[in-house]
């Protein structure tokens, strides 16, 4: 048994969810000893205020350094042999740290794990709904032992984050610093389970334009992490998957068709119904867990996804070529 868990939330302009969040965290019941620790990465609304009302401890940066910077802050100041990261939108499931220590204690090999995303978010809009089912059903694709990591919900022994010094702190924001730790510690030798049991409720509100952008940016990082890993992956990835794949050069495919001549309709349609046909998996899913409305709303956002994830990963791939590494300025190449 771990003799302490320490939960650390990065949170930047969270006013509207980090009370839930705290709370569940809080509310948790396990057998090691329990410290939360919130890093409030310069906020300019009401987080710190929120936060403060909590028996947590609070560390307040004093200018925005970005979800890796203000993870190793808190990592840094964290007495748990430990490590519990949890975004500032996500409400831990009663339980879960209990699953957090029964899996390290019955499987001693890993020295990390990655949890997943409810059923269902707490904002039920097309979007938020439809991306919770996007990320949730290709993190079940995955094998049990990944070699990826997910700032969202995870955990990992706090002696290997320090070894490797944990997240890179090159990114703006939130994107890809979680998943290049993960390539760090599989190239490193540890070993990292995905647990599906592991859940927390997201609360982000994805707006549509928000939405596309975050799946753009993950592809123009995606695309750079993925070519410039030093090995390639050992196990199935559930995003890296041949129908994904497929979906990103049906999409580019589907360009020059839309301002294309009357016979560039006809290739159009076979291309939708080609990425209707690839999908269908995926399209059942949802079917089946949220009724014909979710499914009839998602379909479309997911077809514009893609659009922009090919834009993503075609932007990343012209960003390598001119020179345009990991730490570009640009978050468009």
């Amino acid at each position: 048994m771990m003799a302490k868990i320490s939960v650390i939330i990065p949170a930047h302009n969270s006013e509207s969810t980090i009370d839930i969040a705290i709370s569940a965290a809080l509310r948790q019941k396990c057998r090691s000893e329990l410290e939360v620790i919130v890093v409030d990465d310069a906020s300019a609304d009401g987080t710190r205020g929120v936060a403060g009302k909590f028996p947590v401890r609070l560390i307040a940066l004093p200018k925005n350094a970005g979800a890796g910077a203000a993870r190793n802050r808190g990592a840094s100041s964290a007495s748990g042999e430990l490590l519990v990261f949890v975004d500032s939108d996500v409400y831990l499931e009663s339980g879960a740290l209990t699953r957090v220590e029964e899996f390290f204690e019955g499987h001693p090999q890993f020295s990390a794990l990655v949890g997943n995303y409810t059923a269902f978010p707490t904002e039920r809009g097309a979007c938020p709904v439809y991306h919770n089912f996007f990320t949730r059903y290709h993190h079940q694709l995955s094998d049990q032992e990944i070699e990826w990591f997910w700032g969202a919900l995870s955990a990992i022994k706090k002696d290997v984050f320090d070894k490797l010094s944990g997240f890179s702190e090159q990114y703006p924001g939130a994107s890809a610093e979680d998943i290049e730790l993960g390539y760090r510690l599989a190239e490193s030798g540890y070993s990292i389970a995905f647990v599906p049991s592991l859940r927390g409720a997201h609360a982000r509100k994805f707006s549509f334009g928000a939405m596309l952008y975050n799946d753009y940016h993950k592809a123009v990082l995606g695309l750079k992490l993925y070519w410039l890993r030093k090995s390639g992956p050992r196990h199935k990835h559930g995003f890296a998957n041949p129908v994904n794949g497929i979906n990103v050069m049906i999409a580019a495919m589907s360009w020059p068709a839309i301002i294309g001549s009357v016979v560039s309709c006809w290739f159009l349609l076979f291309l939708l119904a080609a990425f209707l046909a690839v999908n269908y998996k995926f399209y059942r899913h949802i079917h089946s867990r949220a009724g014909w409305l979710y499914l009839i709303t998602s379909v479309p956002l997911h077809w514009l996804c893609f659009n922009a994830i090919a834009a993503g990963t075609i932007a990343g791939a012209i960003g390598l070529v001119l020179g345009k590494g990991l730490e570009s300025d640009s978050r468009w190449i």
